[in-house]
């Protein structure tokens, strides 16, 4: 299929305590869109019709739009300024596609349509922790920044090493996207017709 792009709810949420962890700083919310069709062109066109678009990609067969929020405060304390509360929240929002007419398929595409709707699953439950993993990295490596003279030096500095560390963040889910896109034609043994797994 042309789109690969997807996550979950409560069986995103089984898929990720099963598969990977994540803290309660993550919170994920999910929406759908409809499709049907009795082939996989007329599924691969609906997709291309009503899936979610992804910058860079086009549309998708599912989607997770990630955003990280960092709550820091600072105080002074002994002639210098402090972090005194370090939190980054995860918002991960997912999109789903749900398939409307699952009794009219042949056997062979259900099962087909059902894989793939596991793998796009769990393929979004791994953005969601790699997001995860590095809200708290970037929470441990503020926490590590030294006192400053003054708090607006100490906010400098934070947010400079907040935004190299949300760049990592952006590289390591660009590689995971590359990675299994090359694991999916490696396996196939054909090029993917679009970029479509990515979040």
């Amino acid at each position: 299929m042309r789109a690969l792009k997807i996550s979950g709810n409560l069986l995103l949420l089984s898929l990720l305590t099963a598969c990977t962890s994540v803290g309660e700083r993550t919170q994920i919310s999910v929406g759908y869109y409809d499709i049907k069709g009795t082939t996989f062109s007329e599924l691969d066109q609906q997709i291309l019709l009503h899936g979610p678009t992804v910058k860079g990609v086009g549309k998708a067969l599912a989607a997770t739009n990630i955003k990280m929020e960092p709550n820091i405060r600072f105080s002074r304390l002994n002639g210098k300024c402090r972090l005194t509360k370090i939190r980054v929240k995860v918002k991960a929002r997912v999109t789903l596609p749900r398939l409307t007419n699952r009794k009219n398929l042949t056997k062979k595409l259900r099962n087909a349509w059902n894989n793939l709707e596991e793998y796009a699953r769990l393929h979004e439950a791994v953005h969601v922790a790699i997001a995860d993993h590095h809200a708290l990295e970037i929470e441990k490596a503020l926490a590590a920044l030294p006192p400053a003279e003054d708090c607006e030096k100490l906010r400098t500095n934070a947010q400079d090493l907040a935004a190299t560390l949300l760049e990592k963040h952006q590289q390591e889910q660009l590689r995971f996207d590359a990675s299994e896109k090359q694991r999916i034609e490696k396996l196939t043994g054909q090029k993917s017709r679009s970029a479509g797994l990515k979040s």
